[in-house]
């Protein structure tokens, strides 16, 4: 994804995890050479949990466009050592990368109306927005839970939660609507009714 950041345009190196849609990784970067997209991809697999021989325990294939970063020996490199499997997806075909798409598009919306000046303040507002993204943002693909939810969490377990929050309140919007219905205003000794 390249960004408007001062004078300047730059690209943004982004790793989504496809089942959870959690952004794992991004950088700003003034190019996407296999170095910089290497570097990225390293510090993307690093969030991963690690054993005891320091190699990711979980095995992602990594799904990529064919941009000269990705088809580089450098990130080939990076892949092969950390034992990661690498899909290209078909040229002109970029629905085969329908998520990250997605999320670049996302993403340049929560940009809209940004001033980046300067690459700090791109890394700090692009920071921003990952965090409400991972965060809080609610995906409905994913039952309208954020993206942490399902990375490190237990769906499930928020799932349970909110079918007993929402028992709840049905429960409670029973008693107060029978209540309500049952009410009747009283009538003050004396008091006449005028009638039509």
């Amino acid at each position: 994804m390249q960004i408007q950041v001062g004078v300047g345009t730059y690209f943004v190196v982004s790793f989504l995890d496809e089942y959870s849609r959690y952004l794992v990784h991004f950088a700003i970067a003034p190019g996407m050479d296999g170095i910089t997209v290497s570097t990225a991809a390293q510090a993307a697999i690093e969030t991963l949990p690690q054993g005891e021989d320091g190699q990711p325990l979980e095995k992602p294939e990594i799904r990529s466009d064919n941009g000269s970063g990705y088809i580089s020996k450098e990130f080939k490199i990076v892949l092969k050592e950390n034992g990661l499997g690498h899909h290209r997806i078909k040229p002109h075909c970029p629905e085969e990368n329908g998520l990250i798409e997605r999320l670049h598009r996302t993403l340049r919306e929560e940009l809209d109306g940004e001033a980046l000046t300067n690459l700090l303040e791109a890394e700090r507002v692009f920071g921003r927005i990952v965090r409400r993204y991972n965060e809080s943002r609610l995906h409905s693909a994913l039952g309208y839970l954020a993206p942490v939810d399902y990375y490190r969490g237990d769906p499930t377990e928020r799932y349970a939660a909110r079918r007993t929050k929402l028992a709840q309140a049905r429960q409670q919007r029973k008693e107060k609507n029978l209540e309500l219905q049952q009410r009747t205003l009283p009538f003050a000794e004396g008091e006449v009714v005028a009638s039509d």
